[in-house]
Formats: structure tokens, C-alpha cells, sequence
């Protein structure tokens, strides 16, 4: 299997899924076919490069990793020019002059919003978690049993799968039907996605989980905005953001008949920053 002279080809299968791991399309786009069938590389020399280091370093999946996430490629920005020259000539991106912008997948949004809200359990390893049945839920081979809606905050790894009660929210993000190999998802954007995020019981949970948390911190209410930006987003409010916000804030508390503190009002809040585009997508 790994000898170079009699199968060139495992190295270079396993480097490039990496690679449509960590940019959202193979140098190799067709993941699961190296044959006549599929589609030439964009960068043949560059993923004969690298398979050829991987084996040098031992084929060791951490030093490949490491590699192409330091590279320059991984690190640009993927603002889109739409007058720029490079758009003219290379509108898919696929010779990579920018990062192409990514959704995040089913499982990763899942945790980020338990990161985000601070119900995240980080313990490694044990057993998975019964999955949360809801009423629509129906059929043949339907559990006892329900598993807590927030999967007693553990991981989507640990997440018990049965094959014909998946979570709805991980469907709408794509989450693949596990009835066999798939090497590359598909990536949607259709409004079911934002429908999920204003109205599955696990985010509306977990905004509540968030704003008792912000609730309970010391400073003013910019200080507070700040701080789930940061959270959500890795970065501050902008002066725009603020304004809106503080805003929003003051109206929903208005709507509410309380102050601008009440529980309601960060819930809502929270809400909204989970429904905001940044937080689904990488750029």
C-alpha cells in the first residue's frame, strides 16, 4: 500500500483531503476519485510536492496540517474583488489568489454555538450521547428514550447516530446521510439553514444559556457587546455595530416593560448574533 514504486497514489489521496479539508476543495476536487472519471488537480506539482514531503516527514498527519496552515496561501484574505483582474481570469478561485470564503460544517456549528454560550464539555472520550427526539421524530426503530436537546453539552463526535433519526438542525447544515463513504460533503445555502438558526429549540436554548452568563458580568452594556463579539466572532464590535445594537437593546426593552438588563433582552441579543452570516462562515 505504501510502497511509492507500486502505489504512488495513497500519499497523495491522503495529503489532498487534507487539503479539501482545510480550504473546502481538493487540488484534486474530486476527493473520492483519482481516475479517468474525475477531475485533473489545479496544482499537479504542487501535490506531487507535497505527498512526497509527507512520506519524508514520516507520514505524520499533524506536521502536514501544520504545514499548509502556515503557508501564505492558507493566511490571505478572502475579501472578493469583483473589478479585479484575477476575478476576470480566475472567477472559481480554484488557482487559490485568495482564501475561499467557507461555511463552517453541520458539526461545527453545532459547537460553536455550545463554545460560544459556555455549555461546552471538553471532556475527551466516553460514551455517546442519546440523540434528542423531537415530536416529527416518527418510524420505524424509534428509541425508548430521548437524549437531552443540548447533548448534555458534549461534542457532535460523541453524538449517538441512528440513521433514521438524524438532528434536524445538522441535516439543514448538510450533515451527510451515514449510509456510506462520502469524502466530500455538499455545501448548500438555502433558507432552511437561517430558518434553523431563528427557530430550533437548541439555539434558542442555547442564546438563553449565553445571556444569563453576559447577564451576570460586570460592565456597561458596550462592554458586554464587546465581549460576544469577541466570543462569536474572534473580534470587537464596529462603532456602526455598537450603535445598532445599543439600539436594538433599548427597543427590546421598551418591548419587554423592563430594563435593559433584563434576561429577555440578551437572550434576544445572543439570538441575533448566532443569526448573523459571520458566524456560520470563515473569511
Amino acid at each position: 500500500m505504501t510502497d511509492p514504486k507500486a502505489n504512488p497514489y495513497v500519499s497523495r489521496v491522503i495529503v489532498n483531503r487534507l487539503w479539501h479539508h482545510l480550504f473546502g476543495r481538493g487540488i484534486v476536487p474530486t476527493v473520492d476519485d483519482f481516475g479517468v472519471m474525475g477531475l485533473p488537480p489545479t496544482h499537479p506539482e504542487l501535490l506531487d510536492w507535497l505527498a512526497d514531503d509527507f512520506v519524508k516527514q514520516g507520514w505524520s498527519l499533524k506536521k502536514a496540517i501544520r504545514q499548509m496552515v502556515t503557508s501564505r496561501t492558507y493566511q490571505m484574505d478572502s475579501h472578493v474583488d469583483m473589478a479585479s483582474r484575477a476575478m476576470q481570469i480566475d472567477p472559481k478561485n480554484e488557482l487559490l489568489y485568495r482564501f475561499p470564503i467557507r461555511r463552517l460544517q453541520a458539526e461545527a456549528i453545532r459547537d460553536a454555538v455550545l463554545t460560544v454560550s459556555g455549555r461546552l464539555d471538553r471532556t475527551v472520550g466516553g460514551p455517546s450521547v442519546p440523540v434528542h427526539l423531537t415530536p416529527f421524530m416518527e418510524g420505524r426503530g424509534r428509541p425508548g428514550g430521548s437524549g437531552p436537546l443540548d447533548g448534555n453539552g458534549r461534542r457532535s463526535l460523541y453524538m449517538e447516530i441512528r440513521r433514521n433519526f438524524l438532528p434536524p438542525m445538522l441535516l439543514a447544515f448538510d450533515f451527510p446521510s451515514p449510509f456510506s463513504c462520502m469524502g466530500r460533503r455538499t455545501v448548500s445555502n438555502v433558507p432552511a439553514q437561517a430558518l434553523i438558526m431563528m427557530n430550533d429549540p437548541f439555539v434558542v436554548q442555547q442564546a438563553e444559556v449565553w445571556a444569563k452568563r453576559v447577564q451576570g458580568e460586570s460592565g456597561d452594556v458596550k462592554t458586554k457587546l464587546n465581549r460576544m463579539f469577541e466570543a462569536a466572532f474572534s473580534r470587537p464590535a464596529t462603532a456602526d455595530e455598537l450603535a445598532k445594537f445599543e439600539s436594538f437593546i433599548a427597543e427590546q426593552a421598551k418591548a419587554y416593560n423592563a430594563n435593559e438588563n433584563d434576561l429577555r433582552v440578551w437572550k434576544d441579543v445572543a439570538h441575533v448574533l448566532f443569526n448573523m452570516k459571520e458566524f456560520v462562515f470563515l473569511n
